[in-house]
């Protein structure tokens, strides 16, 4: 269990953050969030997951309560006081206490750290399969604390190795519910780019694949993405995940692809390095 934590500029006990119940992040689910993981005992694609949490409290006009310097710093602490040997970090940053529970007040923020607890092997060496749900997020390019369309739908994944809900509108394929997909089409990688939130392993994966392959970032169709070749899918604390299956039904032959094993291996060996 976590010793440390941070809540709101202190380093405190996990069971010290105490919200408030007119914190609009609670009354109204106006917040965002981030998680990222550590590779060598740093946070991995530390910058790229700043940056874009300022972007996400910019988007909902939320002052960021640290500097990168600070907020680095403080993650340094609370990696080295829980002291895993492998970290997932969760930032939270809400629109605080409002007068009138619409209005922000001073924001709230803290940050979690746990222990790292990976998918199975199984999920790598096997794959996984994925549901459909007819599904477009509001504000997608940001990462908010409104999960109710993903939560409520839980029920959707009827099989063991169900991992995703894929959330397509209107007959494009858009993104899961914590995670990014890509298909490969006769050896051409495809991903959307617009109408989903840009991943940082996500978007490490198509500068990594560009090496290999011939990568496309555009609008993906329903028709596409079940005729794939191969299908595969990426997270932080995911990393590059293989699916074998959509709604029940075989991806290919049903196995891992010689392609996805390519972008696995890339990855790791990034990542093993960083």
């Amino acid at each position: 269990m976590a010793k440390l934590a941070y809540f709101n500029g202190k380093i405190c006990k996990p069971d010290q953050i105490k919200t408030n119940p007119y914190d609009i992040g609670t009354l109204r689910g106006y917040g965002v969030f981030d998680v990222m993981c550590t590779s060598n005992g740093k946070p991995f694609l530390f910058d790229e997951h700043f940056a874009r949490l300022k972007k996400f409290a910019q988007e909902l006009k939320l002052p960021m309560p640290f500097s990168k310097n600070e907020f680095a710093e403080i993650l340094k602490k609370l990696l080295k006081a829980n002291g895993f040997a492998k970290s997932t970090i969760r930032t939270v940053l809400t629109g605080g206490v409002s007068a009138n529970a619409f209005l922000p007040g001073k924001p709230t923020c803290y940050i979690l750290i746990e222990k790292f607890v990976a998918l199975p092997k199984v999920c790598y060496e096997n794959g996984v399969g994925v549901v459909t749900l007819e599904f477009g997020r509001h504000l997608p390019r940001v990462k908010t604390t409104n999960y109710l369309e993903a939560i409520r739908n839980q029920h959707i994944k009827k099989r063991k190795d169900d991992l995703e809900i894929t959330y397509i509108k209107e007959g494009k394929v858009l993104e899961n519910s914590t995670s990014n997909i890509f298909i490969f089409k006769n050896n051409v990688l495809v991903t959307a780019k617009d109408g989903v939130l840009l991943g940082t392993t996500r978007n490490l994966v198509v500068k990594l694949a560009k090496k290999k392959f011939k990568v496309e970032e555009r609008e993906m169709t329903e028709k596409e993405f079940r005729a794939a070749d191969e299908v595969f899918l990426t997270g932080a604390n995911k990393n590059v995940v293989p699916v074998v299956r959509i709604d029940g039904k075989k991806v290919g032959n049903g196995k891992v692809g010689k392609n996805t094993q390519v972008v696995m291996e890339l990855f790791a060996d990034y990542y093993k390095k960083y």
